[in-house]
């Protein structure tokens, strides 16, 4: 039911995603939550121009630390991310962007129109940043699906899928694989690895760029939680004077049986639809009446494949409901809310209701009233509101206090006057960092305390300020204030072995780590005799010194296809050299190791091949459709994204890194 109740809105999101296609890769480079229009910001000598757009090296730097972060955090930390590399993706999303969005002209009216005429724009996270005082960012994201969707619907015409075509995508989506394989992960043979120095001052002289430092800072701080401004009796008062707000709706438990209406269904095809309706209405009960239950009725008759495997259960959105499959006043449609809480008792099955997707028959099988909470089931809510409502207030307002007193006298001084002791403050210091860093020394993981590195970088050496952060995506809520004073900026600089020695020691060994990997694997696969299985091979490993894997176990990836936009094989890990050799080896052939795109090295055994049954695909005129639809929209995005690289090529581009 709560998938026919929102099918428009399933419809929208769909055409959402093709909409998208493009620009979902980019839409990561506007932070909604702290930063602003992206095209509008201010800091720094300009380093790009796009067609006159002109980006300056705190936005840059910003995007560039961004996707290293989000890089870093896919991989673990475990294989280095490429700097250069991430900001020649950053340059291109840029020109992306900029070739879109002054390819046509949408006005403020336009996208203020778009956005009333659409219910799912004016809903969710971006719209609610919008309402936080974020309307630049939101307007340019809408902006950005607007002149995306038009652009591909001038430009992309009807390409046709062949059928040949279609059958060599079918063949190519169903001819599977699997692997039997024995796994070598690289990090586990850093401990094994013996360096001298003359080794990594080598790969340092090798990979200079690599170890460039940027613009440094070393912060002064004092950390103010608005958590700590919230106590236990503020929130039992708040549940006392605001009891109403924290209730259990009034819910029922119901399951239906649906006979749908044809899209678009005339008056005759609603008639027969009822006939057939009123036909299975005495079926059901006369199978009810004979002991059958009304969950396997609905799981054979439903129309509604989203409930129907549930038995016709159904669960509303409200977040309030209980555990289980509930819902309450609102999630429904008014008839068949009506039946389910007004007329029907627990037990009873219903007559026919008629909705606006087709005929319902509905049994219900429990009813709650509003219910009030235990307070100690709410206290985290009222706590984290309070928080918000309390807690940031008090923590700005002696963070105020704080800037005035630390002016005049030295911060360990200010926190040590009287009006400060309640508060156990405490004075620290970050030493220095770089703005890319994924988390800021004795503060923490940036996106905890989004704004912080952007005004730190921006302030003057020996002044102070109160910076407010916000966790990254929590809806604008603020994380903590900072009395914060830069001590000391170190310029951008290219450092000498000694500075980054650590660091270069660590990258040597995750290289020399991939080779032993690789090593050892091959060493285990040297052990093997003619026609040995892998799991009687993983029982003669022996690790080398100094790794503590004492022991190897084959496993097996699930069945995978070969696909055009990934590498990753199902259960097993991502690695291009193993998608393609799956299609090219012999039934239960073992090739030599084989180099994971992570860094992982795999003994693989190929155990199955699926052929798919192209004879029953051509008398599937379903599964035909379906294939033709996918391949034609994927020649649609082939057409849009030719004509975007031809527009890119002609996009005049000035790259003035190397002189900021």
């Amino acid at each position: 039911m709560i998938v026919f109740l929102r099918e428009k809105f399933i419809a929208q999101i769909f055409m959402w995603i093709i909409a998208v296609v493009f620009i979902i890769g980019t839409l990561f480079l506007i932070d909604f939550g702290t930063r602003g229009n992206p095209f509008e910001k201010e800091g720094g000598k300009v380093v790009l121009e796009i067609n006159g757009r002109k980006v300056n090296q705190r936005e840059f730097e910003s995007l560039v630390s961004n996707e290293l972060q989000r890089q870093q955090y896919q991989t673990q930390g475990r294989t280095e991310v490429d700097r250069e590399a991430v900001e020649e993706q950053i340059i291109d999303q840029l020109i992306n962007q900029q070739v879109v969005v002054s390819s046509i002209k949408i006005s403020d009216a336009e996208v203020e129109h778009y956005i009333r005429a659409d219910e799912n724009l004016r809903s969710g996270y971006n719209f609610y940043m919008m309402q936080q005082g974020n309307a630049d960012a939101y307007l340019h994201y809408v902006r950005l699906l607007m002149s995306d969707e038009v652009l591909r619907n001038q430009i992309q015409g009807l390409p046709l899928a062949t059928d040949l075509e279609v059958e060599r995508e079918y063949y190519r989506q169903n001819r599977k694989a699997k692997f039997k394989f024995i796994q070598f992960q690289h990090y586990e043979y850093t401990s094994a690895v013996k360096v001298d120095d003359a080794e990594v001052e080598a790969y340092f002289n090798q990979h200079r760029d690599k170890y460039k430092l940027g613009d440094q800072i070393n912060l002064q701080f004092i950390k103010l939680d608005p958590r700590n401004f919230v106590t236990d009796a503020d929130v039992q008062a708040y549940y006392n004077e605001n009891r109403r707000e924290y209730v259990t709706p009034e819910v029922v438990k119901a399951r239906h049986i649906l006979k749908k209406f044809p899209d678009d269904a005339t008056d005759e095809q609603k008639a027969e639809v009822k006939a057939e309706a009123e036909k299975l209405l005495e079926t059901v009960k006369q199978e009810i009446a004979d002991g059958k239950s009304f969950a396997e009725l609905a799981t054979a008759h439903s129309d509604d494949t989203g409930s129907a495997p549930n038995g016709g259960a159904l669960r509303g959105s409200n977040r309030n409901l209980p555990p289980g499959d509930y819902f309450a006043r609102g999630d429904m449609v008014k008839p068949f809310e009506e039946t389910a809480f007004d007329k029907l008792k627990p037990g009873e099955i219903s007559d026919l209701v008629e909705t606006v997707y087709g005929y319902h028959i509905l049994q219900l099988e429990e009813k709650r009233p509003e219910e009030p909470k235990p307070f100690a089931e709410v206290t985290t809510q009222i706590r984290n509101k309070l928080v918000q409502i309390i807690g940031t207030d008090k923590a700005k307002t002696l963070a105020d206090d704080l800037l005035f007193d630390v002016e005049i006298q030295d911060y360990t001084e200010a926190i040590a006057l009287e009006r400060y002791k309640d508060f156990s403050l405490t004075v620290d210091e970050t030493g220095f960092f770089e703005e890319n860093v994924i988390s800021i020394p004795k503060i923490g993981y940036i996106g905890t305390f989004s704004g912080l590195l952007e005004k730190a970088f921006d302030m003057e050496v020996g002044v102070s300020t109160v910076i407010e952060t916000k966790r990254q995506y929590s809806g604008g809520e603020v994380e903590a204030y900072f009395v914060a004073r830069a001590l000391e900026k170190k310029p951008a600089t290219a450092p000498d072995f000694q500075t980054v020695k650590a660091k270069v020691v660590d990258d040597y060994k995750n290289e020399k780590a991939k080779s032993l990997a690789l090593e050892d694997a091959q060493n285990l696969l040297n052990k093997r005799s003619e026609g040995e299985s892998l799991d009687d091979l993983a029982k003669k490993y022996t690790p080398p010194e100094g790794v503590s894997q004492t022991e190897r176990q084959a496993k097996e990836s699930k069945p995978f296809a070969r696909s055009p936009t990934s590498n990753y094989v199902l259960e097993m890990g991502t690695s291009r050299e193993a998608m393609f050799a799956a299609f090219e080896m012999e039934l239960n052939e073992v090739r030599r190791p084989i180099q994971g795109d992570d860094g992982a090295v795999y003994i693989v055994q190929l155990v199955e091949r699926q052929e798919p049954d192209m004879e029953a695909f051509k008398n599937d005129a379903a599964e035909q459709a379906k294939i033709r639809r996918s391949l034609l929209q994927t020649k649609k995005n082939e057409v849009y994204s030719n004509w975007l690289a031809s527009l890119k090529k002609q996009a005049k581009v000035v790259d003035k890194r190397s002189a900021s």
